[in-house]
């Protein structure tokens, strides 16, 4: 039963898997930044394989610049009271709770691969601190990468390492596994066929055994915001006006979620070359008025 309807689910178009979810309005109760009521510019809605309907705060758009917070602590965070409808969920769900994952404004949302479970129930605080890494390019021992955040197939690390699966997935088995969501354009394979399930396992431990033949490096530049969490339980007096009802539903159903910044200093690492090119240029150019004096 479950397998499928999930293959009736993956084989729909973005729009009606989006139709079939909680509307985002109804899962995201209410909204603050700042202080202040989020707008509904601020927020848009991807849909998710795994997760179903998502919503994204603050990510950066064309002629749209993003928020930005000079203070940090509790107050100047982003509050959210999450309705999680739990008494609509399918009964292939094992589960009730919210992922979460905090990443750059530019920065398409995977939480498939980052991010971290809340549970229903309890006020959940993540403090934030802020890490930037940067890389340098070839011939450099990383060999890192500029990603385009743009190209679905190459716009982060792990993205690009989705993709060189689902060509080895059309190369042996002439499908995708579409749960990887790449390549979407391509025939998905039919899970409920024992041939292609097989073959999409066995491209997966081939690659495992014998070593990845991806070639995805490091990003030129990653940033990590090392949240740290803590939760406590929440409330009836502060959110329901009905006990009752609260203790029958309300814990099993909703979220309060605190995003703030611990402190608003960034550690940052930086790879520098030993040797500039204008300091190799002129160190050889020394050389060799030494010793053929110039």
């Amino acid at each position: 039963m479950a397998l499928k309807f999930l293959m009736h689910y993956y084989s729909l178009e973005e729009h009606k898997r989006f139709e079939m979810g909680i509307n985002p309005s109804v899962f995201l109760n209410t909204c603050s930044f700042n202080g202040k009521i989020c707008s509904v510019s601020d927020l848009s809605n991807f849909t998710n394989f795994r997760y179903g309907n998502c919503i994204t705060f603050n990510k950066k758009r064309k002629g749209r610049d993003p928020l930005k917070t000079t203070e940090f602590g509790y107050k100047s965070g982003l509050h959210l009271l999450l309705d999680l409808y739990y008494g609509f969920y399918l009964n292939i769900s094992h589960t009730v709770g919210a992922k979460v994952f905090i990443h750059e404004t530019n920065e398409d949302p995977n939480p498939d691969e980052d991010g971290f479970l809340i549970t229903p129930g309890y006020e959940n605080s993540v403090s934030l601190k802020r890490t930037v890494h940067r890389r340098l390019l070839a011939p450099y021992k990383d060999h890192c990468v500029n990603y385009d955040p743009k190209d679905n197939t190459m716009r982060s690390k792990n993205a690009c390492i989705r993709s060189c699966i689902q060509k080895k997935n059309i190369e042996q088995c002439e499908c995708i596994d579409q749960t990887l969501s790449v390549m979407e354009n391509r025939r998905p394979c039919n899970f409920s066929i024992r041939e292609e399930s097989c073959c999409l396992d066995d491209v997966l431990d081939r690659m495992s055994r014998h070593g990845s033949v991806c070639n995805c490096p490091l990003s030129c530049l990653s940033v990590y915001y090392n949240e740290k969490l803590s939760k406590a339980r929440l409330s009836l007096t502060d959110v329901c006006k009905d006990p009752d009802f609260c203790l029958r539903s309300f814990y099993n159903g909703h979220i309060r979620l605190n995003i703030f910044y611990s402190t608003l200093e960034t550690y940052s690492y930086e790879q520098r070359a030993q040797w500039t090119e204008t300091e190799m240029i002129s160190y050889l150019a020394n050389e060799i008025d030494f010793w053929f004096g110039g």
